[in-house]
């Protein structure tokens, strides 16, 4: 059953695959939205340059390395986080855990393949 679902998916990846070279090729050969496209490059262009301009200011520039070092930390306790889940869940069998609130959660899995070295 595993090896056909996987066989479905692969299969329906290629169908996507190439119904998006058509579409992308479409539209590249559209005059229209060439022309779209190249307006849409220049403004971004501009607004690049002069977002840039705004964020060398000292004020920005501390805040951007503060939201960066907040994510970090969001991230990384996430990962401590999940593996304390699986280590829950593998010594106490339930799968719901009451958070300091009072509110019940309920552990979600996920589970995905990836290809041995």
């Amino acid at each position: 059953m595993i090896i056909k679902r996987l066989e479905i998916i692969a299969d329906l990846k290629r169908d996507l695959n190439s119904l998006k070279e058509n579409y992308d090729d479409a539209l590249d050969n559209n005059p229209v939205y060439q022309e779209v496209q190249e307006e849409e490059q220049k403004l971004k262009s501009e607004t690049r340059v002069k977002k840039e301009k705004v964020l060398e200011t000292p004020t920005y520039k501390a805040m951007s390395d503060k939201l960066k070092d907040i994510r970090r930390e969001i991230k990384e306790h996430g990962e401590v986080l999940s593996q304390d889940l699986v280590d829950y869940y593998k010594e106490s069998g339930e799968t719901e855990i009451e958070d300091n609130e009072g509110n019940k959660k309920r552990l979600k899995f996920s589970v995905t393949l990836v290809a041995t070295e």
